[in-house]
């Protein structure tokens, strides 16, 4: 019998993607892209496995579990690390992976949780939550954010900071691509946190959101080059 898995994520492209790789190994795939809309399927499908994005409009995906009481098994995607979320994730009994999501990984720790529990491994013997290594950029990279220049200050696989020299005209969005030099390379991404600088200018640190597999790629070759 398959497994029914359901995918809760408000981002269409990357819940298009989840539902396409998760479907492709065999599994049974429902998907849902809002929070209210996650918990009904909950209630009325009783998946074996819920993926959810901790961010939900207004709802964490945490909130998907605390509302289940049947104790599913889940696997938390979020783009940037938070020690204190993945705490309270594991607290809840879920994995917790980041993005941009490695398609084996996720599909690997699926195949694991559906696996008769004598044949887990052990608590203190599961995989590592990946933590990106956050590299420095002397001088920094040319980079477009819209139509405003910018400078890429620092990078990682899930993240980058970037330094605006001007103020944009309009508030920063919340999903946006970075655009290397000469358009080789846009890079999509979810803002996490903005400062003003006292030199009118702006700084963030953004989360890579999820990507074609030929531009993690492309953006992985850069962070490994630096």
């Amino acid at each position: 019998m398959a497994t029914r898995v359901l995918i809760v994520e408000d981002d269409k492209s990357a819940r298009d993607g989840l539902v396409r790789l998760v479907a492709a190994r065999g599994h049974e795939v429902i998907a849902a892209a809002t929070f209210e809309e996650g918990r009904r399927l909950l209630k009325t499908h009783r998946p074996d496995v819920l993926i959810t994005d901790v961010r939900l409009g207004a709802f964490n995906g945490l909130q998907l579990l605390l509302s289940d009481q049947s104790h599913i098994h889940a696997i938390v995607l979020t783009a940037y690390s938070d020690p204190v979320l993945e705490a309270e994730a594991r607290n809840l009994g879920a994995r917790y992976l980041l993005k941009p999501v490695v398609p084996n990984e996720l599909l690997d720790l699926v195949d694991e949780l559906v696996e008769p529990a004598l044949d887990r491994p052990p608590v203190d013997q599961e995989r590592p939550v990946r933590r990106w290594q956050r590299k420095p950029v002397p001088g920094g990279i040319a980079a477009k954010v819209n139509s405003t220049p910018a400078r890429v200050l620092d990078v990682s696989y899930g993240g980058l900071r970037l330094g605006l020299g001007d103020q944009p005209a309009d508030p920063l969005p919340r999903s946006f691509e970075v655009v290397l030099p000469d358009g080789s390379l846009a890079v999509p991404v979810e803002l996490v946190w903005q400062n003003y600088t006292q030199f009118g200018g702006v700084e963030c640190g953004v989360a890579v959101s999820s990507m074609s597999r030929e531009t993690a790629q492309a953006w992985h070759g850069i962070v490994d080059g630096l």
